[in-house]
Formats: C-alpha cells, structure tokens, sequence
C-alpha cells in the first residue's frame, strides 16, 4: 500500500530555559505517493474507526504511547477553534505544525520530563504520517456537523443541537451531582416590531440580540435559538442563583440596546423563565418549568426574569 510523500523541516533544538528541550517543527504533506511501514498503515486503519475529533486524538495518543513514551499530548487548531489535550505538560516538548494539501490543519506538541531522542523524534514523525488524514477527515466533519447544527440567521446553535447537547449536559449532571440551568428568553412584543417595521428590521433585531446574549453570558455558557424569537441559555454548572445573575446580565444589556433600521431607532426588551434540573428531571419536565416561568414572567408585566417552581435541585 502506499501513502503520500511528506516533506519536513530541520529539527531545531531551541533552549527556553537550561536543559529544555523544544523542538519545533513544521510538516508538510502531499505530493507524489511513497512506501511507508506496515504500522503506520495499521495505525492509519485504527484511526480511521471513528470521524469525532476528540476520540480521535485520544486514540492517536494511545497508540504512540505504545511506540514513544510521553507524558502529555496537545493539540490546537485556532482555524477551528478546537484544543484538547491528554495527560500532563512537562518541560520537554516536541512541537509539530500539521500542513495537508498546503492547509494548516492545527499544531501537535508531545511532553516528556526527559529529552526525546533522536531515533524517538523519527518514530513520531513516522506515526504522525498515518494521523494527518484521518484528522483531516474528522476536521471537515466536525465542520459539516456545526453547520447542521447552527443558525444561520442569528449564527448560534439551533433547535437540533440544543436536543441533542441537552441529553447529554443532563446525564453529566446527574451522574456526577453537579447544578445544571436553564434559560428560556423571548423578545417581548416581538410581532409588532415585524409589523412596524418590516421582517428585515425583525430579522437584524434578532441578529443583535443574540450577538448580545454572547456578550453578556460567560464563556462556559451556550446559547441556542429554539425558535422565531425564542433563545435557550444552557448554563453548565449553575445553580439557582448563578443562573438569575447571568438572566439579569443578559435582560439588562438587550433593554439598553437601540436598534438602528434605516431612520428608525427600535428598542426592545426580553422575558426570561428560568430552571435548574432536579434529581429526577428529564429533557421535556426542565423545559417545561422553563416555559412555565417564562410565561409568568409574561404574564407579570414583561422584562423580567423569573425562576421556575424548585424542585430539590442538584446541589
């Protein structure tokens, strides 16, 4: 069998401090087809079991444990956003920028408390062959499945990856005892902006909101638009009070928002239902103490948040 030729730089052994070893490298693949061991085909086949980008890596990391001993293992693609790492960092590192078909493809630095050696350094290369177009095929997945899954009005994550993200933040949650909360918001009197102004200046209003949603909420947090006006905040972590703190924040900012149409200046506010998941919830019994407050907070005047009826929390 036969996979592409690579060409590599020069190993550099670049002193950060007395006794580290940093060797930095960059890799580049394509071009005419070349030989290469059985093992890397082997490994080749391995990696190509699964497209998720994390299992991935984890079974590369495995994999070159059994061929070059090593402490820790990163890998970043700031192209995708996407860093994950196994193990711990040490003072000695090897560093390889990844290039397929002359597109950068992310960056793999392998920690050890000892120096690699030379003979180690070329087992590595020899293994990364066998990696680079597995990782290529689960980059290009993992973009074709965001793209099912975002909005592409509002440009956050839609209903489908709200389902599907949900069971899984609700197991975790259970499973190990920690809070978990839910935001549901609606732009009040959004239909009169629509009809005032036309379903662009609607459209542009719903852009800003979510942009400041983003804004407002923390980095852990995740926001979905659930449907016309409506958006979900999942909050990892969050009890009671964490999740009205960040409703708050997030209520405060779109009513001091104004909204700028052609001549007009528009301005809207938004109601929150808020809930944390108890022992026994599921998917459908969290949102719906959601959408319960949620149309309390309605029903109460508007431009407010309110938490759903407690339920003995997950604490």
């Amino acid at each position: 069998m036969q996979m592409t030729n690579y060409r590599m730089a020069d190993i550099k052994d670049i002193k950060d401090a007395p006794g580290n070893q940093n060797t930095s490298q960059s890799y580049h693949f394509g071009g005419e087809p070349a030989e290469v061991s059985e093992r890397a085909l082997q490994l080749a086949n391995v990696l190509q079991s699964t497209l998720e980008l994390n299992k991935l890596l984890e079974l590369f990391h495995d994999e070159l444990a059994s061929v070059v001993a090593h402490d820790g293992l990163n890998y970043v693609n700031k192209d995708e956003n996407h860093s994950v790492s196994f193990g711990e960092e040490e003072r000695h590192r090897c560093n390889y920028r990844l290039v397929l078909l002359e597109k950068d493809i992310g960056e793999l630095t392998l920690f050890r408390r000892s120096k690699f050696t030379e003979e180690q350094t070329r087992q590595i290369e020899n293994t990364i062959a066998a990696l680079v177009y597995p990782l290529r095929n689960a980059i290009l997945y993992k973009q074709a499945v965001e793209k099912a899954y975002r909005d592409p009005l509002t440009g956050v994550n839609n209903r489908a990856a709200l389902d599907n993200a949900l069971e899984q933040e609700i197991d975790l949650a259970q499973r190990h005892d920690t809070p978990l909360s839910i935001i549901m918001l609606d732009v009040d009197n959004f239909k009169r902006v629509n009809d005032t102004y036309g379903h662009i200046a609607g459209d542009a209003v719903l852009k800003r909101i979510a942009e400041s949603m983003i804004e407002s909420a923390r980095g852990s947090d995740v926001i979905y638009r659930y449907g016309g006006e409506e958006f979900i905040v999942l909050l990892r972590n969050t009890d009671q009070a964490g999740s009205i703190l960040v409703a708050e924040r997030i209520r405060s900012a779109i009513e001091m928002i104004i909204f700028r149409y052609d001549k007009f200046d528009i301005r809207v506010t938004a109601s929150e239902g808020l809930a944390s998941l108890s022992a026994d919830d599921d998917i459908d019994s969290l949102l719906s103490r959601c959408d319960k407050a949620l149309y309390k907070a309605k029903q109460e005047g508007r431009n407010r948040v309110v938490f759903g009826t407690p339920v003995t929390p997950i604490p």
